[in-house]
């Protein structure tokens, strides 16, 4: 059925889902010729970056959040394609707009507090990985992240404590962080002491 727009779009999918992102190129291409949709259109971004063809993905991206702007789950995969890229206002921007639409998202809270703290902008870093952890993550990270926002601003005791929740948390499976974190303990038990 080369005239039917879902059919192609299906074909597409599923070489996508065996890993011939070249080969559903043109037939997601000809899905989005003939029916633009966001969903088509985000099948050929994700062609198009399995494919390393990057601008073209971020293009496809704007197009398909363009069709469908209260598509949570749309702004999250751009968020991560943009993050990706190392553009983290942009990725920001989109995790932004996806805890709004969806403000339970632990994906949306995630991607936005780390852009937040790649950015250097600690105290709204902070602020997003409190909504995080309300959410419902209970991942060592988030400790690990939030003590780096505590230890970037000089707030040493929640800082300590969190590198401390940390280690609790790890059990030995973020060997660089929890070396990180131990030697960040030492120095701030120092720093806490002399005071």
């Amino acid at each position: 059925y080369p005239d039917d727009p879902g059919a192609r779009e299906r074909a597409g999918e599923l070489l996508l889902e065996a890993g011939q992102a070249e080969k559903a190129i043109p037939q997601l291409e000809a899905a989005v010729k003939q029916s633009p949709t966001a969903a088509n259109r985000y099948a050929l971004a994700t062609a198009y970056l399995r494919s390393k063809q990057i601008d073209k993905a971020t293009q496809m991206m704007d197009l398909a959040i363009a069709a469908d702007t209260n598509n949570a789950d749309l702004r999250i995969a751009y968020g991560g394609l943009l993050r990706d890229q190392r553009n983290f206002p942009a990725a920001a921007q989109q995790f932004w707009a996806a805890t709004k639409l969806k403000p339970d998202s632990r994906d949306a809270w995630s991607g936005l507090a780390t852009m937040l703290l790649s950015m250097e902008n600690y105290t709204q870093a902070l602020a997003a990985f409190d909504k995080l952890e309300a959410v419902g993550d209970t991942t060592p990270g988030l400790h690990f992240f939030r003590a780096l926002a505590f230890d970037k601003t000089k707030q040493y005791k929640p800082a300590l404590a969190s590198y401390q929740k940390f280690l609790a948390l790890s059990q030995n499976k973020f060997p660089d962080e929890e070396f990180k974190a131990r030697q960040r303990v030492k120095v701030i038990e120092k720093e806490l002491n002399r005071r």
